[in-house]
């Protein structure tokens, strides 16, 4: 009975351990935007430069998956870039129900704002999502910075 009780222990304890949001934003290895989907990234913090937009449609009010493209015109195959509604650092104002890309304000990390058309470096971690999107892999928890 008493290990029964300490195991339960254990695993609350373990599992509120890891509900503890996620760690500050980091630069990530400078990566080519051409590379930035190879499987090797898989998991590793890398950083890409290009231009944010909005996804055609998105549901919530918390967070949208923005995609980056490499070029201003935003042709080529996106990465997706999960970032929170916010007007902190590394976060997107939030928008109506109706917007357009002119709506994109972007908080920079150092707390400049960035609007549409802006190049941008972002740093995050690199994942492919589970069902089919129209890029190939995301940043997560990214880092929002002026690009050089």
């Amino acid at each position: 009975m008493v290990w029964r009780i300490l195991l339960v222990f254990c695993l609350v304890s373990a599992m509120l351990a890891s509900c503890g949001g996620s760690s500050p934003p980091t630069e990530g290895q400078a990566t080519d935007f051409a590379t930035a989907c190879d499987k090797a990234n898989d998991g590793k913090r890398i950083a890409v430069v290009g231009y944010l937009r909005f996804p055609d449609s998105f549901t919530g009010d918390q967070s949208v998956l923005l995609r980056m493209y490499e070029t201003g015109d935003l042709s080529g195959k996106p990465i997706g870039v999960e970032t929170e509604f916010g007007t902190q650092a590394n976060q997107v104002e939030p928008v109506k129900d109706q917007y357009s890309d002119s709506d994109l304000k972007v908080h920079l990390a150092n707390g400049q704002v960035a609007q549409f058309g802006t190049q941008v470096k972002v740093s995050g971690k690199v994942y492919y999502p589970i069902v089919s999107q129209d890029f190939d892999c995301g940043l997560e928890n990214p880092l929002v910075e002026a690009a050089p």
